[in-house]
C-alpha cells in the first residue's frame, strides 16, 4: 500500500495519515464517474478514455459532471464518490 502525502501552504497540517482507495481489479461493468474540470480540452480528454476504457476493457455506464470552470471548487464530489465505482479526472490544454 503506498502513502500519499499533501501538503497546501498556508494551512496547519493534520496528523491524520490518509491511504488512497482500494485498486479495481478491471473496469469491466463497472459505472464511472468523469469529470471535466473545465479546462480548454478535458471534456476531449476524459471522453476519449472513458470511450477506449468502454470499447476496450468492457467499462459499464459512464456518468460526467461539469465544473464549468477550472478554478471553481467541485461541490458534487461527495455525490460522485457514492454513486460511482471509480472516478475520471482529467484535464485539458
Amino acid at each position: 500500500m503506498s502513502m500519499v502525502f499533501l501538503y497546501q501552504p498556508g494551512v496547519v497540517p493534520s496528523a491524520a495519515r490518509k491511504t488512497l482507495a482500494p485498486r479495481l481489479r478491471d473496469v469491466r461493468g463497472i459505472r464511472l464517474g468523469v469529470l471535466d474540470n473545465g479546462k480548454e480540452f478535458a471534456d476531449q480528454v476524459v471522453g476519449a478514455v472513458a470511450e477506449v476504457l468502454g470499447r476496450d476493457h468492457g467499462l459499464g455506464e459512464v456518468a460526467v459532471w461539469r465544473k464549468g470552470y477550472p478554478a471553481q471548487p467541485a461541490p458534487f464530489l461527495p455525490e460522485m464518490a457514492a454513486q460511482c465505482d471509480a472516478v475520471l479526472n482529467g484535464v485539458g490544454h
